[in-house]
């Protein structure tokens, strides 16, 4: 059968071991405690799928059921948007979203608890429309730190994600670690309130002031951390690096080089709402495509495996692991506007196709793999790392 890569690594929580090719990425002693375990850690309702490179006869099964979401949305309570709750949702409700995670700065927004719908990971969860999923997004911005130090004249960044929380605190989360002096030790206290409030981390635009280093990613990795931004369409030139200081998928690599587990996420980080995309933080150009029953639940559970594709505008049909070879599949569009191009260890591009189907058969391959498809106008769609 099917093994989707978009599960092909781990379950949540593991560590895979390392793989081959390049030296794994060295870790710096952060000195600052042991790593972060769940006192009782949600045990996933999926399974992993297993990538088999071995031919099969079995009946190729349908298409994904594909879920369109954002995980990193802010409202009115953010304190740095205009748009209430309510428009919010309807914003992404008429433009054929499935679901949300409201992110809110250092607060759980809570939305129509009253009826009594506020419960487990949704905070609203309607028979039809738009599934609203419960988050927060930790920030803290302190003007020392290390390593890296921020920017002259800057400050450190820690901006985490909890994806899903069970947990309904009023008024705003007072969690950083104010006597913290490295970031690892910033993102550690982020850490803690996110597995204590049963949620999901995601770390967000890892390279905003070029506040993230390989070691320290592949780090948090190694503590389970398995989601991070790599396409975050507010911080653009940040994404791409700037020839000193490497890009975020440069980053992605050497956690997967290294053995880590790591899954890429786009997102708009929509603070503005605005009819024609004014504003400042604008909403709409980057999401996922989850690979899940239309359940919170089960949405927030096929996120933490990797069951979902990232992606700013390119839409894909198939992503998968079948007959012993990668498979990719473009939803539409002429043959001659996409490339796809297969990534392995060490970022190195393993196989380029232009058009709108490509397959890579996986045998003798050791690592990982994992496929980036560009649309000439710049748009992209980021398959998850399957591991071999």
């Amino acid at each position: 059968m099917r093994a989707l890569i978009l599960v092909a690594i781990a379950a949540c929580g593991s560590t895979p071991p390392p793989v081959s090719g390049p030296a794994p990425v060295p870790v710096p002693d952060p000195a600052v405690g042991e790593p972060i375990v769940a006192d009782a850690p949600i045990e996933p309702a999926l399974e992993p799928a297993v990538a088999d490179a071995g031919p099969t006869t079995a009946i190729r099964p349908p298409p994904p059921r594909w879920l369109k979401g954002s995980t990193h949305v802010h409202a009115a309570p953010s304190g740095d948007s205009r748009t209430d709750v309510k428009s919010v949702i309807a914003w992404y409700e008429s433009r054929g979203y499935d679901f949300i995670v409201l992110s809110d700065h250092n607060r759980v927004t809570r939305v129509d608890a009253s009826a009594g719908t506020d419960v487990g990971p949704a905070v609203r969860f309607p028979d039809k429309g738009l599934v609203v999923l419960a988050g927060i997004e930790l920030t803290y911005n302190p003007g020392k730190c290390e390593p890296p130090p921020p920017e002259p004249e800057g400050k450190c960044r820690i901006h985490v994600n909890g994806l899903g929380v069970l947990a309904r605190p009023e008024g705003k989360i007072e969690w950083a670690d104010r006597k913290a002096s490295t970031r690892v030790a910033m993102y550690r206290a982020a850490l803690r309130w996110i597995v204590g409030a049963g949620g999901v981390v995601q770390i967000n635009h890892p390279q905003w002031h070029w506040g993230t280093s390989s070691e320290l990613l592949a780090l948090l990795a190694g503590e389970g951390v398995h989601l991070v931004e790599i396409a975050n369409v507010q911080f653009a030139k940040w994404n791409a690096g700037d020839g000193k200081r490497p890009s975020t998928e440069q980053l992605w690599d050497a956690v997967l080089t290294a053995g880590g587990t790591m899954y890429g996420i786009a997102t708009d980080d929509a603070h503005d709402y605005d009819e024609g995309g004014g504003g400042r933080y604008p909403a709409g150009g980057g999401w996922i495509m989850v690979d899940a029953p239309r359940d919170p639940d089960a949405i927030v559970r096929a996120i933490d495996l990797g069951r979902f594709y990232a992606s700013t505008g390119v839409m894909l049909t198939r992503a998968e692991v079948w007959d012993g070879a990668l498979e990719i599949e473009v939803a539409g569009g002429a043959p001659a506007s996409h490339v796809i191009r297969f990534i392995g260890t060490g970022g190195h591009v393993l196989s380029e196709v232009k058009g709108t189907q490509a397959r890579l058969p996986l045998a003798g391959i050791g690592g990982y793999v994992r496929a980036v498809v560009e649309r000439k106008d710049g748009a992209r769609a980021w398959v998850q790392p399957v591991r071999l």
